[in-house]
């Protein structure tokens, strides 16, 4: 009887054990709703398990994610135009992105189809690079454009302190010279 209830308790403490073993292994999982989430990402940690119910999921290093997050601050503050071109900039990036993923998906599958694809999204990229470089020439531009201004605007408020002066010491002049006349 004593044999018995001494392998009842080693068999409780084995399967206590097996589940302690299988509890401290987490999954993390991400809901569906983070697809329409805005704000900092979840940040993934080494040697974790997540099970994501979003139907896609962007990886980012981090040196990626603050070079964009830096991009985004510096230019929050510009003009709406800038602001419109950023997120254009953001979306054809997003949408060449993902068109690439899927072009390498596809070259799994069928190759002559894939080669064909590719080389088109290949001029896409090539033709939306030279719009984009076209767009930053503009804003290169559009900066010295904005330079030359800002010079015209001191260089207009430098005459009109010399004016002032010049009134000043004429008014002066003047007040002499009627001073001296009476």
């Amino acid at each position: 009887m004593k044999k018995i209830i001494l392998l009842i308790f080693l068999f409780s403490k084995a399967s206590n054990f097996g589940q302690i073993a299988r509890d401290s292994v987490r999954i993390l999982e991400i809901p569906a709703s983070y697809a329409n989430f805005i704000g900092e990402p979840v940040i993934v940690k080494k040697d974790s398990l997540y099970r994501f119910k979003t139907p896609e999921v962007y990886l980012v290093n981090k040196k990626s994610f603050l070079a964009m997050k830096s991009i985004y601050q510096t230019t929050i503050n510009k003009d709406k135009m800038t602001k419109e071109l950023v997120e254009k900039y953001s979306e054809t990036l997003r949408r060449n992105i993902d068109l690439e993923r899927k072009l390498k998906l596809n070259f799994q599958e069928s190759d002559s189809l894939d080669l064909k694809i590719y080389e088109r999204n290949q001029q896409t990229l090539d033709r939306t690079q030279k719009a984009l470089d076209y767009t930053i020439t503009s804003l290169d531009k559009a900066t010295k454009s904005l330079n030359i201004i800002d010079k015209e605007g001191k260089r207009q408020r430098r005459k009109s302190i010399f004016e002032k002066i010049l009134i000043g010491t004429a008014g002066i002049g003047v007040g002499i010279l009627v001073g001296l006349a009476f």
